[in-house]
């Protein structure tokens, strides 16, 4: 039984291979998160189609944070969820290092990994597993996320500033 924001293995592998297609309109629609400090951080949730159909349950979580300073990338979470536990994440500019506690006997486990890295479901964990990616710019990282999670028909990046939603606020 997997544990609470988790799924098992073969589910997860599943969920990636069925082919997934963005149903979110031509641009990510991007909303503030409030004031939680400078500059201000975006969110964006977009549903998933399969066949045509919306499916439940089946989601993207994004995240964008724009840095202030020079040289130090954007902070961004591209999330692919189903049933609440996270199949395919990947990070840039967190806060640390991450960690890998779960992939026994894969390349990187019990190493840690920077950013940009990207978390892929191993046997004992649907989310614990991050394998380092090349820093790229995030258009470039976008593209890495969509491919691996195998969503199909997503717009190229936009920024929270190029989303056209700001006017509505």
């Amino acid at each position: 039984m997997a544990k609470a924001g988790q799924m098992p293995y073969a589910d997860a592998l599943a969920a990636i291979a069925v082919e997934k297609r963005w149903s979110g309109g031509r641009k990510i629609k991007w909303r503030p998160q409030g004031k939680n400090g400078f500059p201000d951080s975006h969110k964006a949730r977009v549903n998933l189609s399969i066949n045509g159909v919306i499916q439940e349950g089946y989601f993207l979580d994004l995240f964008h944070k724009e840095s202030t300073l020079d040289g130090v990338p954007d902070k961004i979470s591209f999330v692919f969820v189903v049933s609440g536990a996270r199949i395919v994440a990947l990070d840039e500019n967190g806060p640390s290092v991450h960690l890998n506690v779960a992939g026994k006997g894969m390349e990187h486990y019990q190493k840690r990994v920077d950013h940009p890295h990207i978390h892929v479901p191993v046997e004992e964990s649907s989310s614990g597993y991050a394998e380092p990616i090349r820093r790229v710019e995030i258009e470039r990282l976008w593209r890495v996320f969509l491919e691996r999670a195998n969503i199909k028909s997503a717009p190229p990046f936009n920024f929270p500033s190029e989303s056209g939603q700001m006017e509505l606020l």
